[in-house]
């Protein structure tokens, strides 16, 4: 049996369509995954530690954002500061990870004061407190 290749001597761009759309795929995949990523609550400038927390799956986030007027969220629901530990409540009755609830706080470093006093309302409650920091350099 004589097979002949039919196609002309140099195909170079049916070659070079492969690499195109692997040059696709590489330059949407960042785009994609950080668009996904799960971010809770909103944009907060976190202080400096050089402490690492220690892995809780899982955990209820609540961020408080900086100046005169913080906000609370609790995930991505943003709550009235009285209604805080009702929402932590909510979140903690479908926890099922073994244990008290975790709660992560992520405070604002100029709002650390509002975090302090929601640590110890949440410590009363028998919840466990993380705080969440960003590595020194």
């Amino acid at each position: 049996m004589n097979l002949e290749l039919t196609l002309p001597e140099k195909p170079g761009f049916l070659h070079g369509l492969p690499l195109i759309d692997l040059l696709a795929l590489v330059m949407l995949f960042p785009l994609l995954t950080t668009s996904l990523a799960p971010q809770a609550g909103a944009e907060v400038e976190l202080p400096e530690t050089n402490f690492r927390l220690q892995r809780v799956s899982n955990p209820i986030v609540v961020s408080i954002t900086g100046g005169a007027d913080p906000q609370y969220w609790v995930g991505k629901d943003r709550v009235e500061r009285g209604a805080l530990l009702d929402a932590v409540r909510l979140r903690a009755e479908q926890w099922q990870e073994g244990g008290s609830a975790a709660v992560l706080l992520k405070v604002d470093k100029t709002a650390q004061s509002y975090g302090m006093d929601v640590c110890y309302e949440l410590l009363r409650e028998g919840y466990r407190t993380l705080w969440g920091a960003k590595l020194a350099q």
